[in-house]
């Protein structure tokens, strides 16, 4: 065994055990672990590249501040922004151009603005109340408005010249 302060080397090294470092290891022209390379700021794989956190949480931050998290409660995958009222959005390319397709208002417990239509299926409903108080939807090429409360009333309302008309 010896102990050195100091090994300059010119040239490649072949290890036929284990390299133990109780130091930094400065790599400046990046460092290949298996079909992982972490070169600067990006870390390329040539498969898939997985990351696996057995606490549940993988956070996302800018000069050390926690920005975003996804974690997971019981298999469920929770998407957080941890910045007060801050949005999330969901961004896309269509022929060249970017655009937001869905945005998430945050400041508005969550108000979901979309870029273009919201379509659903034959069937399906568009739904509000706490108990699917009242419903529309497209069924058998009938147009259906359905309240399921017991004798409620439907109000249609609108706005002419200003004043709010029934």
């Amino acid at each position: 065994t010896t102990n050195l302060d100091v090994v300059d080397i010119d040239g490649a090294v072949d290890m036929a055990s284990t390299l133990a470092v109780a130091g930094v290891v400065t790599a400046n022209a990046g460092v290949v672990v298996d079909t992982i390379t972490i070169d600067g700021s990006d870390i390329a794989a040539t498969g898939s590249l997985f990351l696996d956190s057995d606490g549940g949480s993988i956070y996302m931050s800018d000069g050390g501040t926690d920005i975003g998290l996804f974690s997971l409660a019981s298999q469920d995958l929770t998407i957080r922004n941890l910045v007060s009222d801050k949005d999330i959005n969901f961004q896309g390319n269509d022929g060249g151009s970017n655009f937001t397709a869905l945005s998430l208002d945050m400041s508005d417990a969550g108000n979901a603005t979309f870029n273009n239509h919201v379509n659903v299926g034959d069937g399906k409903a568009f739904i509000t109340g706490a108990s699917s108080d009242f419903q529309m939807y497209h069924s058998s090429g009938a147009n259906v408005l359905h309240t399921t409360v017991s004798d409620a009333d439907m109000t249609f309302k609108g706005n002419d010249g200003g004043s709010t008309i029934t």
